[in-house]
C-alpha cells in the first residue's frame, strides 16, 4: 500500500513495509526513540546514531540545540540524510532540525506509534514548544519518504494504542458518515478480545485516516483555511495535556477535546442532543470522561488563551453541526467559554 502526498515542498510518499533493514552509510544519520531502540533496533542500526530520551521536555528550543551540536560533531553535511525513528516528538524534533540545518537537509521517517502512523507522519508541520506553551515555534518541512511498519505497534502499551485511536477518531468524524461508520465498526472489532486480526484492523484504520488527511492538506498545506478543521478537538486537548502534565497523552486528550467541542456545539445550538450523545458513546470506548472532572477552570482558560488559532482576545474553536460538518467558531466573551467548561466538567463527574 502506497500513498503519494502532493506538496509545495516536493511530493513525498508513505509506504507500508513488512521488515526493517538499515544499511550502514556515512551519509545517513539516525535519530531514534530510546524505547524503540532498546526493544527493536539495538542490533539493527550501525553508524551515526543519536538515541533520544523522548518526552515533551525534549521538544524544546534549548534541548534541540544540543541535538544539533551532536549531529555536527558526527560530521553531518548538507547532502546527508537524517532518518527519524519514533513517534510524534521524534518527528517534530527531526523535521524542525532538518528545516533549519544548512538551510534544509533531507530526512526520512519511520513512525513507531499509532498516532504518528495514522496522523502526524503526513502534513509537513514541524512544531516545538517555547516559553511553556505547546507548539509555538515551527514551520513546514515534510520528510522525503515515510515507512509504516505495523509491527512497531506490537510493542506499545495499551494506553498508547488508545491514544492513537483517539486521534484517528477525529479524522473519521470530520470526513463523512460513511467513514465514521467504518471507524466505529473497526473500533468495535479491535476492542473484541477474541479478534485475532488486530494488526490488520489498525493497518486499515491508519491508511484510511491518512487518505482523509491527505484531502485536507493538499488543499491547504500551509494551514490558512480549510485545514483549520483538522484542529477539531485539539484546542481543548492541548489544554488537558498541559494541565495533567502530559499524564493524559495527546490522542486521549484529543478524544476528551472532541467531546468538549461537541458539548459546546450542543449548548450553542449547533448540534442536537441526540447526535452529541451518539458520538459521546463511541468516545467513551476510548477514554474515561470523568478523569478530567477535577481540572481547574481558570488554569484551563489561561492555557486556552494561548492557543495559536486565536485572534486578538477572541477564542477560535472548531465546533460541529454534525459528522463531516465542522466549522470555526469565534467566541468573544470569555465568560461564555468559562461557563460552558464548568458545566461540562460538572456533567462528567
Amino acid at each position: 500500500m502506497k500513498i503519494t502526498i502532493k506538496s509545495k515542498f516536493g511530493n513525498y510518499t508513505v509506504d507500508h513495509i513488512n521488515k526493517l533493514s538499515f544499511k550502514k552509510s556515512e551519509n545517513k544519520f539516525y535519530l531514534v526513540d530510546k524505547n524503540v531502540y532498546k526493544k527493536i533496533l539495538k542490533k539493527k542500526i550501525k553508524g551515526n546514531l543519536i538515541v533520544l530520551n523522548t518526552s515533551e521536555k525534549l521538544k524544546n528550543y534549548y534541548e534541540i540545540g544540543k541535538i544539533i551540536k551532536k549531529l555536527i560533531n558526527l560530521k553531518v553535511r548538507k547532502n546527508s540524510i537524517i532518518i527519524a525513528i519514533g513517534g510524534g516528538i521524534v518527528q517534530d524534533i527531526t523535521g524542525f532540525i532538518c528545516s533549519i540545518l544548512f538551510r534544509g537537509i533531507q530526512w526520512n521517517f519511520y513512525p513507531s506509534t499509532l498516532l504518528s502512523q495514522g496522523d502526524s507522519c503526513i502534513g509537513a508541520k514541524t512544531s516545538i514548544n517555547f516559553a511553556e506553551a505547546k507548539n509555538q515555534l515551527g514551520n513546514f518541512y515534510p520528510p522525503s519518504k515515510i515507512f509504516v511498519f505495523i509491527d512497531f505497534l506490537k510493542y506499545l502499551k495499551k494506553k498508547d494504542i488508545y491514544s492513537g485511536l483517539g486521534e484517528l477518531a477525529h479524522y473519521f468524524l470530520i470526513s463523512n458518515l460513511k467513514d465514521w461508520k467504518f471507524f466505529v465498526l473497526n473500533l468495535e472489532n479491535y476492542l473484541d478480545e477474541d479478534n485475532k486480526n488486530k494488526s490488520i484492523i489498525l493497518k486499515n484504520l491508519i491508511f484510511k485516516s491518512l487518505l482523509i488527511k491527505k484531502k485536507f492538506i493538499e488543499k491547504d498545506e500551509l494551514d490558512t483555511g480549510k485545514r483549520l478543521i483538522l484542529n477539531y478537538g485539539h484546542s481543548f486537548g492541548h489544554c488537558i495535556e498541559k494541565l495533567t502534565n502530559y499524564k493524559i497523552p495527546h490522542g486521549l486528550a484529543v478524544a476528551h477535546g472532541i467531546n468538549i467541542a461537541n458539548f459546546f456545539s450542543f449548548r450553542l445550538n449547533f448540534m442536537n442532543y441526540k447526535k452529541f450523545k451518539e458520538i459521546e458513546k463511541i468516545i467513551c470506548k476510548i477514554v474515561n470522561l470523568n478523569e478530567i472532572s477535577n481540572l481547574n477552570i481558570s488554569n484551563f482558560i489561561n492555557i486556552l488563551k494561548k492557543d495559536k488559532k486565536n485572534i486578538g482576545n477572541s477564542f477560535r474553536i472548531i465546533l460541529s453541526k454534525d459528522i463531516g460538518r465542522m466549522f470555526v467558531k469565534q467566541i468573544n466573551n470569555e465568560n461564555i467559554v468559562k461557563n460552558l467548561l464548568r458545566d461540562y466538567l460538572k456533567n462528567v463527574q
